[in-house]
């Protein structure tokens, strides 16, 4: 049990000496109201042309990444996923992390797919690929580490403000999203625990590229517009 009262948005006011596991503790006690609260505070700093904490850009995996604080230890970012009601969902590359993360879902309709790596021939084959990103993401190395099979060995079924979704780093899964509806989740991510992370590609698909990364930066106001949506989702309006 963590001895230090953090409040959401305020990760990166703590102590920095705190630890990502006393972070975790107060993440999961955040309560709707706070959490609300956070989202609203958040939404006016945008619309008063502030970034908290760096430029929100489009993921390739298609929702906007905000990161709301920093600090030593943890990252909180907001995922938010636009509605697209005549899009499939949303499925992304199986891949793993750099960093262990807790996720909650605040609205929406997303679950995952875990994977381990098999030498079975009767599983599904993918190409393996490292990823290296440097300066905060904008430029990053891809090489080729083999080909295996992937057997989903696990479903996380998710429910809105209820529960949190925790993976390590060395889990590989994949997002299945629901267009039918925007989707948004609070993540908490530890620090780093390696320079590179995996993602998988079958064999008939192009291969990654390195070098730049571009992510597709969106106005503030645009962004704003998420967060408050974000917010709609907890507080019910």
């Amino acid at each position: 049990m963590t001895n230090i009262d953090i409040l959401p948005g305020s990760v990166n006011h703590a102590p920095a000496t705190a630890s990502y596991d006393e972070l975790l503790a107060a993440f999961v006690r955040y309560t709707p109201s706070e959490i609300t609260a956070l989202l609203g505070s958040l939404a006016d700093e945008l619309r008063a042309g502030r970034y908290p904490a760096g430029k929100p850009y489009r993921h390739v995996n298609g929702f906007t990444k905000i990161v709301v604080a920093e600090h030593p230890s943890a990252r909180l970012t907001l995922h938010y996923w636009p509605a697209d009601p005549g899009a499939a969902d949303d499925v992304s590359r199986p891949h793993d992390h750099r960093f262990r993360f807790t996720s909650l879902l605040l609205g929406g309709d997303q679950h995952f797919d875990e994977f381990e790596e098999t030498n079975n021939p009767a599983d599904e084959r993918w190409a393996r690929y490292a990823y290296r990103p440097f300066i905060a993401g904008r430029i990053a190395a891809v090489a080729r580490r083999g080909t295996v099979g992937l057997k989903c060995v696990n479903v996380e079924r998710r429910n809105a403000m209820v529960g949190h979704y925790t993976t390590s780093s060395i889990v590989v899964h994949r997002a299945i999203t629901s267009r039918r509806q925007a989707c948004a989740t609070l993540v908490l991510r530890g620090p780093r625990e390696r320079v590179t992370s995996h993602v998988y590609y079958r064999p008939s698909d192009p291969a990654p590229r390195g070098g730049l990364q571009f992510g597709r930066h969106l106005s503030r106001l645009e962004v704003a517009r998420q967060v408050d949506h974000a917010a709609s989702f907890v507080s019910g309006t």
